[in-house]
């Protein structure tokens, strides 16, 4: 049978009863439009047909054909609210876009609402949220429609089924229990509050459900501890999370992520898993070779410790031709990479590849210090980054001295002291054998030894004599942050033994213009190795109660300064006086100057001198600021104060420094805060109240570390993010600010802090360090719950569970076998 045809469109209807065709609008039959018959076609009745749409189309809308959400976009009136990427104070309602699976959060008052998907690619971003707390009421809700249609059985049936129900409901009531597990109802509540998904802190995990309640009063036993995993089982889940979430396609980078499964099965002693994931690198793309280097080092510290010669040796091969493909400007990965290179490398007896290397690769700027300090806490165990970093003063080779305290953690002291000897700059030098021996006293306080000199004494033959006293000093500094001051005064008295035989210099003085003009100035590293010497022996003078001495030696380490240039306004008058009308012929009789020609040239090599002279002295007043400020900051406030003001007073040009004018005065009133405040009133009397500000850097420090104190992580983490400081100066202010909340258990707002930050690679890094430290302190089931959390990226996730690795690597022998974690604190 034929459908009917609509006479307008020429569609065909399914209904044969349609009075109006359901695609255009107009009357199915022609009779009804123009009383006439529908076969009969005459132009006279066009405009009728036409008329009759307009009228007729009442239950349709015009639709785009381009475009099919055209007609539920135009239905849309009400406001979609876009979702965030990470949860924030008032908004930790986790949505789930429902088309792409893209997780985002806002407040729990969308619920029933519209609201649009955070991801840009998504085919169908606004969807509305359901309830979560309605999910069992939808079955019920589908079936009311049924309930509504009558039934079509007969009675007779009804009346069965109501038999065999009523004959069910007496077995049910009657029976008896056999008492099996199998027997008991589900617990209901359990799996609906497993499928929430919404964001909570670890610590405010308690709930009062009315099922656990009823649990409680019915004698249940389900109120039993859940016992505690070993951390062996801890590291194979972490394994497995790792390979799982490094096929994620949210990876910041692939090679990386199969980079850190690498290692973390080489930490693990999975060697032959190891190998597999490093063939993974170079499946995934971009191709970055040298990224294998990185498990291959651990693999070869295995090997070391096995004594297998031949594996090692096949290591050793492999690291040699993949370091040729080391990018020379790789940033983070290549300083990372060559100080754990270059320990390897030296413990497998191929010294002079990791001279090579390091030399090539090391670098000062703030980035090369991150790097160090991260791989000396990732290498040592040691994530204290308050103690650890110092702001204020930087390594002058950060890799040399990272390479040094690699050594000696993994058992190789003798190697570390001559790989230390090696540095090419004394100053280099003397850091890395301090460090050495800083670390060779640690272990005896540890190990509870006796404390005597003796226990550094190797290191003496590999210094200067500055260089030892400045390595003494250190050490009775570390003793007395150990409250140790008798062994302190020990190795404070033989730091002052190495300086008798070293005069002091006097400061520059500029004279008449040909002094001035066959001026050369000294060295400025020796001379200012010696500053920091006499600062801090007066250091640790002043600490020990002797006020007399820690002023002689302060005194002396500012005329050591004092003696690398002249003052820049004693190089100023001098500047000046070439603008004398006469200034031709002085310098004409000073240096005997016969023809004018030689005069001319004489007067610009003289200018060009007196430019050379200004640069030193510039850098001579920036070297007593940082001596000065380095005191303040060491109990020695007072006593910078009382220099400052005497350069300030002083009629001799060449010991008159611009120090009132600098940020020294601001420093020393926040180095001793309230505790002298006659010393701030007389500062801020002295300069009427008109004291320069602190440099960009102590302000941000001052700032993001009274609201870290004051419980406000969050605002310090976003004035960090605002601040237009270098990256890694501010990533190494927020690793301080990370251990100053670790240290404290303040878990909630380490947490807070590390999430605010939007430096992905730092929360990386702060992630990785926070589950280790957790895992030393025994708190893996709060780490595991963290990091099982919604906020994280896949690569975050990642270098949080090889912190657990890294973690349970640490841990004593018999503590990272079988046994279980230590209990809890409360705040973590």
């Amino acid at each position: 049978m034929d459908l009917p045809t609509c006479p307008s469109c020429g569609a065909s209807v399914l209904d044969e009863d349609a009075a109006d065709c359901p695609f255009c609008g107009a009357a199915m039959s022609a009779s009804a439009a123009s009383g006439k018959p529908s076969g009969t076609k005459q132009p006279s009745q066009e405009p009728s047909i036409k008329k009759a749409p307009n009228n007729k189309r009442t239950k349709r809308e015009t639709i785009v054909d381009d475009d099919p959400f055209d007609l539920e976009r135009q239905q849309q009136t009400t406001k979609v609210i876009p979702l965030l990427r990470k949860p924030v104070k008032g908004k930790m309602f986790r949505v789930v876009c429902p088309m792409c699976d893209t997780p985002g959060f806002a407040s729990s008052k969308v619920v029933g609402k519209e609201v649009k998907c955070r991801n840009s690619e998504c085919l169908a971003p606004v969807f509305q949220v359901p309830n979560p707390d309605t999910k069992d009421q939808k079955s019920t809700e589908q079936e009311k429609p049924k309930e509504k249609k009558k039934s079509k059985l007969p009675l007779v049936t009804v009346v069965l089924v109501a038999v065999v129900l009523l004959g069910g409901g007496y077995y049910y009531l009657t029976r008896v229990p056999d008492g099996s597990e199998l027997s008991k109802p589900f617990d209901h509540s359990a799996f609906e509050d497993a499928s929430r998904k919404s964001f909570s802190t670890p610590t405010n995990n308690k709930t009062n459900s009315p099922d656990a309640n009823s649990n409680l009063k019915t004698g249940s036993s389900k109120t039993s501890p859940k016992p505690q995993k070993s951390t062996q089982a801890v590291q194979k889940e972490a394994l497995e999370m790792i390979i799982e979430l490094s096929r994620a396609r949210e990876n910041r980078s692939k090679p990386y992520s199969r980079r850190l499964a690498a290692e973390a099965y080489a930490l693990s002693g999975d060697i032959k898993s190891s190998q597999e994931q490093i063939d993974y690198i170079d499946r995934v793309s971009p191709r970055l070779p040298f990224y294998k280097i990185f498990p291959l080092i651990e693999i070869g510290w295995l090997q070391l410790k096995e004594k297998d010669s031949s594996g090692l040796k096949t290591t050793l091969d492999q690291t040699g031709q993949l370091s040729k493909q080391i990018p020379e400007y790789g940033g983070r990965d290549t300083l990372d990479l060559i100080a754990r290179l270059a320990a390897f490398w030296i413990a497998a007896g191929k010294e002079d590849l990791a001279e090579t290397l390091i030399r090539k690769y090391q670098k000062k700027d703030s980035l090369a210090q991150l790097s160090a300090h991260l791989q000396v806490a990732h290498e040592t165990n040691q994530y204290n980054f308050e103690s650890l970093i110092d702001l204020h003063q930087q390594w002058n080779s950060p890799q040399w001295v990272a390479v040094t305290l690699i050594l000696i953690n993994k058992g190789y002291p003798q190697e570390a002291l001559n790989w230390a000897a090696l540095a090419p700059e004394p100053i280099a030098r003397t850091e890395a054998v301090t460090e050495w021996a800083l670390s060779q006293v640690a272990r005896a306080v540890s190990q509870k030894q006796k404390l005597e000199t003796s226990l550094i004494q190797p290191a003496e033959t590999k210094l200067s004599s500055t260089g030892s006293a400045f390595m003494y000093a250190l050490c009775a500094q570390k003793l007395i942050s150990l409250n140790l001051p008798n062994p302190a005064e020990i190795f404070l008295e033989k730091s002052k033994s190495f300086l008798t035989s070293t005069p002091i210099p006097d400061p520059i003085e500029l004279g008449n213009i040909k002094a001035v003009n066959d001026l050369v100035l000294p060295l400025t590293a020796p001379l200012k190795m010696l500053a920091e010497a006499n600062l801090q022996i007066a250091s640790v003078e002043s600490k020990l109660g002797k006020k007399v001495e820690a002023t002689k030696f302060l005194n002396n380490a500012v005329q050591s300064i004092r003696a690398i240039a002249p003052s820049v306004e004693a190089v100023q008058s001098k500047i000046n006086e070439t603008s004398n009308f006469n200034f031709k012929d002085q310098i004409k009789e000073a240096l005997n100057l016969s023809s004018n020609d030689r005069v001319r040239r004489g007067i610009n090599e003289y200018r060009k001198q007196l430019r050379k002279l200004k640069s030193a002295a510039e850098n001579r007043l920036a070297l007593l600021i940082q001596l000065l400020s380095q005191a303040s900051r060491s109990q020695l406030a007072a006593d910078a104060w009382k220099i400052a003001l005497e350069s300030h007073e002083t009629t001799n040009v060449n010991l008159k420094d611009a120090l009132l004018q600098s940020s020294l005065p601001a420093v020393i009133i926040q180095s001793v805060d309230q505790s002298n405040n006659e010393l701030v009133s007389q500062i801020k009397k002295t300069l009427n109240d008109s004291i320069s500000g602190l440099s960009k850097e102590d302000l941000l420090i001052q700032q993001v570390s009274s609201l870290v104190k004051n419980g406000r992580p969050e605002q310090a983490a976003h004035d960090i993010n605002q601040s237009d400081l270098k990256k890694a100066w501010k990533a190494q202010l927020s690793l301080q600010l990370l251990s100053i909340l670790m240290n404290k258990n303040q878990f909630e707002q380490t947490i807070q802090f590390i999430t605010a930050l939007d430096d992905p690679i730092l929360r990386e890094d702060m992630l990785n360090t926070l589950s280790a430290v957790a895992v030393i302190e025994g708190n893996i089931s709060v780490i595991e719950k963290l990091l099982q959390s919604n906020p994280y990226t896949p690569t975050e996730k990642i270098s949080g569970y090889l912190g657990l690795i890294y973690g349970i690597q640490a841990l004593p022998n018999e503590q990272a076998g079988t046994s279980t974690p230590q209990a809890q604190p409360k705040n973590l």
